[in-house]
């Protein structure tokens, strides 16, 4: 009888113990929590900023060059996430941050970058041709 008890006690435990959302987490619905998930990371103001990158994704080749430019220009305050951000959308290409940890610019790179992409931030440079504009930001080529 003892062991009985024990057994039932040892069951019911288990289960109190199980998180009603781990449950629902396994049971939702796949497509719908990765359009949630896949949002979340650029929720707020860089809500268009994926679709900016896709946008120069898809007008780039693999191997080009690309110097980001956006409205945070200091790396913890947001270019940071935006560079690392364009690198995950970006594989194949060499992304260049024009500013370092230190918050020093890195002028060599807007100058070796074949393409620049500017998000939130108006970009003026004679030698510099519009590409494409779209979702917030232009992809310019010198």
């Amino acid at each position: 009888m003892r062991r009985r008890i024990a057994f039932i006690l040892f069951v019911a435990l288990a289960i109190l113990a199980v998180d009603p959302s781990l449950i629902r987490f396994a049971l939702a619905k796949r497509a719908a929590m990765h359009v949630g998930m896949t949002r979340y990371p650029d929720r707020g103001a860089w809500e268009a900023y994926p679709a900016f990158l896709e946008g120069v994704r898809a007008h780039t080749s693999p191997g080009d060059s690309i110097a980001l430019v956006v409205p945070a220009m200091q790396w913890d305050n947001g270019y940071s996430y935006a560079y690392y951000r364009a690198s995950y959308f970006l594989a194949g290409r060499e992304v260049l941050p024009l500013v370092d940890r230190a918050d020093v610019p890195q002028r060599a790179n807007f100058a070796r970058a074949k393409f620049v992409a500017a998000w939130g931030r108006r970009v003026q440079a004679p030698m510099l041709r519009t590409v494409w504009s779209g979702n917030g930001g232009v992809l310019l080529e010198r």
